[in-house]
């Protein structure tokens, strides 16, 4: 019976802890949401879609206390040094990204702050391709970004080659790692 109520008490214990973090990870908001982004509508009807700006590469970004610039979209077939090279399964789309830190406190960069899309799907960036394109600044991905601070990096995303070259390709950047703000780079 005691071996009972200790495991009746723990499950229950790990039953509310993981209830909590589904619902801080799942939860619905009252927006609705389109292409990944938050869309309210106002008063006079219009989604507030229609009236986002539309960023594009070399556009400041700002997303809660983050701010994104994507300087540069390419492709390529192997990333990183001779020794440590990756290779894609398809095609390495990378786009070269600065980042600032506009707020009080240190925020963590990291790879899955990014996401690129195309038409109706979402592609995760490739995280030792990514490690591998910064050869130069290993650094960049799970780096501390201090207040007023920047750091500049590739983010490596393995698609699909002819997807690669097409146009419609978009960078989609989140303020943090659970990424509930984002907003939209067109990559033409």
């Amino acid at each position: 019976m005691k071996k009972f109520f200790k495991f009746g008490c723990l499950g229950v214990i790990a039953l509310v802890v993981l209830g909590v973090i589904f619902a801080s990870l799942g939860g619905e908001d009252d927006t609705a949401s389109t292409d990944g982004e938050n869309t309210e509508t106002s008063a006079d009807g219009e989604s507030s879609e229609e009236k986002e700006q539309t960023y594009s590469i070399g556009d400041k970004v700002e997303v809660g206390k983050m701010a994104f610039t994507a300087n540069e979209k390419t492709t390529a077939s192997t990333v990183g040094p001779e020794m440590l090279q990756e290779e894609a399964n398809g095609k390495y789309v990378l786009v070269d990204v600065t980042v600032i830190n506009n707020g009080n406190e240190a925020n963590t960069v990291d790879s899955s702050m990014f996401k690129l899309k195309f038409e109706d799907k979402t592609y995760e960036a490739d995280s030792a391709a990514t490690m591998a394109a910064n050869e130069d600044a290993v650094e960049f991905f799970l780096a501390e970004v201090n207040p007023d601070s920047t750091i500049e990096g590739k983010v490596a995303f393995d698609i699909n080659a002819e997807t690669a070259e097409k146009d419609g390709l978009k960078l989609q950047v989140s303020e943090g790692v659970f990424g509930t703000n984002t907003k939209t780079i067109d990559l033409k």
